[in-house]
């Protein structure tokens, strides 16, 4: 699963990067650069909504949920996905998205600060990731199991970042 997942990102990597779109990785992607231990599911990565229109035109064979605002679970934000390979990339658009406070029972803004990534590894590949203490308080928010298991792991991590 490992090696889908490297293509993909690898895949999507440099389009963002030979089209100048910056991005940061966030969600369990963000938590594994940062020292978790779960599998890759997806990779989860925020664009600015300006860019989305560049985007959207080097990757259209590859829409598998066009873009669009979705209200689903934990989240209320403008996005679209991605499957290359059989692997799922999804991309939000910031600003705009919002997570469900789980302690609150109300939506906050998830603010993407971009110029705060910090550059992290997944396997060989060098990537904007969100920094861990932005990562932590987002999963605290969302406060479902499997991100309390990403926080105490992250936690734990003796990794700075």
């Amino acid at each position: 699963m490992a090696e889908k997942v490297d293509k993909a990102l690898y895949w999507i990597m440099s389009i963002l990067e030979n089209e100048g779109i910056s991005y940061q990785i966030v969600g369990g992607m963000a938590a594994y650069i940062h020292g978790g231990k779960r599998p890759i599911a997806d990779i989860d990565l925020y664009i600015r909504q300006s860019d989305a229109d560049t985007l959207l035109n080097r990757v259209e064979p590859y829409i598998s949920k066009p873009l669009k605002q979705y209200v689903e679970g934990a989240w209320n934000l403008e996005y679209f996905q991605l499957i290359y390979q059989q692997q799922k990339i999804e991309i939000g658009l910031s600003p705009g998205a919002k997570i469900w406070d789980k302690t609150s029972q109300q939506w906050v803004d998830q603010t993407i600060v971009f110029s705060d990534s910090v550059i992290g590894f997944y396997h060989n590949l060098e990537v904007p990731v969100m920094p861990k203490d932005t990562l932590i308080k987002y999963k605290s928010i969302l406060g479902r199991e499997v991100d309390l298991i990403d926080i105490a792991e992250i936690s734990d991590c003796s990794k700075d970042n």
